[in-house]
């Protein structure tokens, strides 16, 4: 076994298994194994966490009687679609074991950020994370990767961690498309840090610290990859602890996420005769701890509130029978609201990962329901084809081409040409043909509820987040909770989401 194999295994066990350790070094310096020379501190690590503080604490302070339910969301290309997010997500486990903590990763191969913007509107906004974790390469110059970013400030209060690009190495190294592409990457990673200031973003600046590991550890930085790009488990170890660090807890940081996410609690009311906020009218509301439970059919739980989202938490009852309760806001059940539905992710071609449409718009108010679009004709290189459009409640709905922008009958389907990826490009790629009748499927997720129905609480601090409405129009908007009087239903109190950029 050559010298420089033997050190990347050592160095890759060693750095992963740092990653539980190195997120909270500076509270466990004891505990921590003389390997940690792998890894040097940063130069601004004790900031690190300073604009993720909403997500730390939610974790930092989750208790077996209180716990705190996060949602992260990783989101961009290959890169982020590699085992490091496993890694971090395992360390938050280990770490803060009595938070609800859940994640998803909706990365997409190969889209750079033109692509990835048009699939946002089904990947990302309608999650709407606590936390999102995001790379993506392209869309400097015409602007696509400072939308991506604005848009999630403009739609969702999610805290956002981005990092910039690592290293990579073709093997055209020392060539002037190497060079040239090198060059890229240095503009790009300057972009990064700026976009990151400018919408308050955790950044994680992989591009310096990976130069600075390679030149200590006297390796190359194709050591660090399986090909010109991807990390190899050297490099997702790495990637992982570097990344793993930030997620800090210090309750000394300003906590400006409070200007965009409230809670308002259910018995303040009932305490202390307020109606500034949460008021109860009607009869028979109860107060059972910090949760306030209602019965009858004329009470009225009531709060305006100026946001686009806004969420029930439950609380706790004696009974283990609860009631329901109908949701209106503005007077209007939230299915009402033709904002508040919007199109999953549509399936893949054959052989591919990525969605068959990029991005699939609408009109009209749609209706909870499935689509199909199938193929009728495709020529041989697939550069035009004609297909029809189905969805299983309005039927039958249109027909359209390639070539052209389709809009269904009903309004409820609007496809841009460019967004297909059933295409020359497609078939060339993944040496496939889509033959007539092939389906590309897809859905409509609601953005609301029009009944709350909680569920029955299993211990003391038990905590249960119900999304009434998201993205909903911005500006003032009521909320209503109505008990149908089929038992009783406790509420504890409500959360509003109010998005930094208007």
């Amino acid at each position: 076994m050559g010298l420089r194999k033997a050190v990347l295994i050592i160095l890759s066990c060693t750095i992963f298994l740092l990653c539980p350790f190195i997120a909270h070094a500076a509270e466990e310096v004891d505990a921590l194994p003389a390997a940690l020379q792998y890894i040097r501190p940063a130069e601004y690590e004790a900031f690190f966490g300073s604009r993720i503080q909403r997500t730390m604490s939610l974790l930092a302070t989750s208790t077996e009687t209180r716990r705190n339910p996060v949602s992260i969301l990783f989101w961009g290309q290959s890169i982020v679609h590699q085992d490091w997010t496993k890694l971090v997500i395992e360390d938050l486990e280990r770490r803060f074991p009595h938070a609800d903590l859940t994640w998803e990763n909706r990365a997409i191969g190969g889209f750079t950020a033109p692509s990835l913007v048009r699939t946002s509107v089904h990947d990302l906004y309608p999650t709407y994370p606590d936390l999102v974790v995001f790379h993506v390469y392209g869309g400097e110059k015409d602007g696509e990767l400072e939308r991506i970013i604005s848009n999630i400030r403009r739609y969702t209060t999610a805290e956002i961690l981005v990092y910039t690009h690592h290293v990579a190495q073709y093997a055209d190294v020392g060539t002037e498309k190497f060079q040239q592409r090198y060059d890229g990457a240095e503009k790009s990673a300057a972009l990064m840090r700026h976009l990151a200031q400018k919408y308050n973003c955790e950044l994680v600046d992989v591009r310096e610290e990976w130069k600075q590991f390679v030149a200590e550890q006297n390796i190359e930085y194709r050591d660090l990859l399986r090909d010109g790009i991807h990390l190899n488990d050297t490099g997702v170890s790495l990637m992982a602890a570097l990344i793993s660090r930030h997620f800090r807890f210090n309750p000394n940081f300003p906590a400006g996420w409070t200007d965009m996410v409230r809670t308002y609690e259910a018995a303040r009311s009932l305490d202390e005769g307020a109606s500034d906020e949460i008021t109860l009218s009607g009869p028979e509301w109860e107060r059972k701890g910090a949760t306030v439970i209602g019965t009858s059919k004329k009470g009225r739980l009531k709060l305006t509130f100026d946001g686009n989202r806004i969420d029930i938490i439950t609380g706790q009852a004696d009974s283990t029978a609860l009631g329901t309760a109908r949701i209106l806001i503005d007077g209007k059940k939230p299915s009402s609201y033709p904002e508040l539905a919007e199109f999953t992710r549509t399936t893949t071609p054959l052989k591919s990962w990525m969605p068959a449409i990029k991005r699939v718009g609408h009109r009209k108010k749609l209706l909870i329901e499935d689509w199909t679009l199938r193929l009728i004709e495709n020529n041989e290189d697939a550069s035009e084809f004609t297909y029809e459009v189905i969805g299983s409640e309005t039927g039958h709905d249109g027909y359209g081409s390639s070539k052209e922008l389709f809009v269904s009958k009903s309004g409820r389907v609007v496809i841009d040409p460019r967004d297909f990826m059933i295409n020359t490009w497609t078939e060339t790629y993944f040496k496939v043909h889509h033959e007539p009748g092939f389906e590309v499927t897809w859905s409509v997720q609601p953005l609301y509820k029009d009944v709350y129905a909680p569920s029955l609480l299993t211990y003391e601090g038990a905590m249960e987040i119900v999304t009434a409405a998201k993205l909903l129009p911005k500006g003032m908007h009521t909320i209503e909770i109505i008990p149908n009087g089929d038992g009783p239903v406790p509420i504890r109190g409500l959360r509003v989401h109010n998005p930094p950029m208007k």
